[in-house]
């Protein structure tokens, strides 16, 4: 009778750490326009018992969810962003702690060859762990690449991972996210860092911008790339979040229906303020106002 006492106590212990652990998890990652899950789900709630935000509480960050973070920052001295990072995350009365385990193909296919290889001994889950990151450094070092535990395009080559570049003309932002909310992220981003540029010109970083989702080196979705870090100044110094002119909507529309001005560039700078020494070892292909474009 002990016995069986203590064998339902620890696995009450047990369940009580796994959910423990999956809350915990739940409301690690930082939060912004794209994402979905629980942890935006707990974001929409807590807005909405306040009065922020009147949508529906789907787990899909888009543009009523930003309208409503937004306006919770700015209604409570917060850096006015978008984005619910751990400020924002303590003012919503949300605790953080380990970063969130979300699947991934790209991770599933990694562990099944580092698996085969002998790098790799735990489970073939999608999901990028301790397990997974010492699998990846320890290919790295005996491949000759950089040992920073990341599945970049050369890791990929080398575990002869293939990822598909065409398609579509645009990948959606995410499952949820139409595309109108992919448009105003994508006018968003063109008022940030053109705003004021020739028409062709606004254009053209939107191109620049979808451009990136076509290509394997980049994310795959708009805000993948819109967000990936150091990728765009407007979202490092906050001109992103500007109002939006109504040329900027105009050029993100004539972009996501196939207007590409630079002929397939991925790449785009101001010459008289850039300071990367090896975005000025590019070759530009053209100039369209202050910006040139190059494709490599």
């Amino acid at each position: 009778m002990k016995r069986q006492f203590y064998n339902i106590l620890a696995v009450f212990l047990v369940l009580i750490l796994i959910s423990v652990f999956y809350i915990d998890c739940s409301h690690a990652r930082t939060i912004y326009w794209g994402l979905r899950g629980n942890d935006v789900r707990a974001v929409q709630e807590k807005l909405r018992n306040w009065g922020y935000y009147k949508g529906s509480i789907d787990g899909v960050y888009g543009k009523d969810t930003y309208n409503a973070i937004t306006y919770f920052q700015r209604s409570n001295g917060l850096k006015v962003d978008g984005v619910v990072g751990s400020q924002t995350k303590k003012a919503l009365g949300i605790t953080t702690g380990r970063k969130a385990s979300t699947y991934d193909k790209t991770i599933e296919t990694a562990q099944r060859k580092l698996k085969q290889w002998g790098y790799y001994r735990g489970a073939v889950d999608g999901i990028y762990g301790s397990q997974t990151y010492n699998a990846v450094v320890k290919f790295q070092r005996r491949n000759g690449l950089k040992a920073d535990g990341v599945i970049g395009p050369q890791t990929r080559n080398a575990l002869g991972i293939t990822q598909r570049s065409g398609g579509t003309k645009y990948a959606a932002t995410s499952k949820g996210v139409s595309r109108s909310d992919d448009i105003t992220l994508l006018a968003m981003a063109i008022n940030g860092e053109a705003r004021g540029e020739p028409y062709t010109g606004q254009v053209a970083v939107g191109a620049v911008i979808l451009n990136r989702v076509k290509n394997p080196s980049f994310p795959n979705s708009i805000a993948g790339v819109i967000y990936q870090p150091l990728a765009f100044e407007a979202v490092a110094n906050g001109q992103i979040y500007k109002p939006i002119e109504p040329s900027s909507f105009k050029a993100a529309r004539d972009a996501m229906n196939g207007w590409d001005p630079t002929g397939g560039a991925i790449y785009y700078w101001n010459p008289a303020h850039a300071e990367s020494r090896w975005i000025l070892r590019l070759n530009p292909t053209l100039r369209i106002g202050e910006h040139v474009f190059a494709k490599k």
